[in-house]
Order: C-alpha cells, then structure tokens, then sequence
C-alpha cells in the first residue's frame, strides 16, 4: 500500500497539517519516485532550530531546503506535499479530526 498524497494548491504552508489530522509530509524524487515520510511538528521544530522558518514555510521553501541528492538516482528533484498513512481510513480521519477539534 501506498501513502494518499492529499491535493493542496502551490501556497500551502507546513502549518497546515493540522488541517488533515494523521496526516505525515510526503518527500518525493520527482525523477525516479522514492519517497520517504517525516513527521511535519518534527520539521517545523527543525526549521526554528535552524532559524530557516516555521508554521508559515511554503512547502516549495521546506523542498529547496534539502540539501542532499536521492539515494536510488542521484538527482535533486524533489515533491514536497501532505500524504495520509496506508492504514488510516475515513473514520480514522473523522476521528482526529474531532479530537483535534474538541
């Protein structure tokens, strides 16, 4: 199974996981496909740590931030987006949602 990339428009911050509960950041090769998944509070700790951003980083800047090539074809195309877990479904979803909520 794969992750369920969750479609967002090109101004999309790393703040906005909290509107897709369970949700991890998806990094992607643009070129051949790996991908790996990072949990996006780790980022964003990250990125203040480093005094490079925060809640309001598009997630273009966080993509041009990596400053490593892809393991498998050795090129720096990378995808940046929010992606759902394989196992989590839409009563999952619903679920965080109103425990986020309440």
């Amino acid at each position: 199974m794969t992750m369920r990339t969750i479609p967002a428009h090109a101004a999309s911050t790393i703040g906005d996981f909290r509107r897709y509960p369970g949700c991890r950041l998806l990094l992607s090769c643009a070129a051949c496909g790996w991908s790996r998944t990072y949990n996006p509070e780790r980022v964003i700790g990250r990125l203040q740590e480093l005094r490079a951003g925060g809640h309001t980083t598009r997630l273009t800047d966080v993509r041009q931030r990596i400053g490593w090539n892809c393991p498998r074809c050795a090129r720096m195309r990378w995808r940046m987006a929010f992606a759902w877990p394989p196992g989590l479904g839409p009563a999952e979803v619903k679920r965080l949602t109103a425990q986020a909520r309440n």
